[in-house]
């Protein structure tokens, strides 16, 4: 144990992945004649995808839900569903810092909100094995901020919040993660990201 810290929990989107490239994206919506941003807006809406990413409905019916909003044809939508996060990059930096924490014995996390969707992309992406827990929201069927989501992964864990960093992209889910005693990182970029870490265990990243 280095520091205290024996565990670290990372978020994934935002954090280890973001949309690098707009164009897959946005070669949809000129296709299908929608306004710049229309498409993301649709897909993570306020409606089937905080209900797919809850547990509430499947990832499935999210996408049905999709398809109806803007007029998909069958082939056009799963076209989509295969696109729409292939702009995505990996945070090569963070990875890196993955590997180095568990050749120095530190236990890794994942909490992410997301869809089952995300089970499938972890695995094309060569992330589950990096991880010894992974608690998505909508296999768990809670969210963060609430507090049953943090103590879901760490369950997994079985480590005390004090005994774990958190690192997410929103502020209100490390307000909420050190709430309940963890050492919160917020992600504003991936130096002072790792810096911050650093401190905390003490160790080489």
């Amino acid at each position: 144990m280095r520091g205290g810290i024996e565990a670290v929990i990372f978020d994934y989107g935002g954090v280890l992945a973001r949309t690098a490239n707009p164009e897959p994206r946005a070669a949809w919506e000129r296709d299908l004649g929608l306004a710049p941003g229309t498409l993301t807006a649709t897909v993570h809406d306020k409606r089937s995808w905080v209900a797919a990413q809850n547990g509430s409905i499947q990832s499935d019916a999210h996408w049905q839900a999709v398809e109806g909003e803007l007029g998909l044809s069958k082939s056009q939508l799963r076209g989509l569903r295969a696109s729409f996060y292939s702009g995505d990059v990996l945070n090569q930096q963070l990875l890196a810092c993955i590997d180095r924490l568990r050749q120095q014995g530190i236990t890794l996390g994942l909490l992410s909100n997301f869809s089952t969707d995300l089970r499938g992309m972890l695995e094309a992406q060569d992330l589950v094995r990096r991880f010894d827990h992974i608690a998505i929201s909508a296999e768990t069927g809670v969210m963060k901020p609430d507090a049953a989501a943090y103590e879901a992964i760490l369950a997994m864990l079985a480590l005390p919040a004090s005994a774990c960093a958190f690192i997410d992209d929103l502020p209100a889910n490390v307000a909420a993660a050190r709430a309940l005693g963890m050492h919160g990182i917020v992600f504003e970029d991936t130096a002072s990201c790792l810096a911050t870490l650093k401190g905390l265990i003490r160790g080489q990243l």
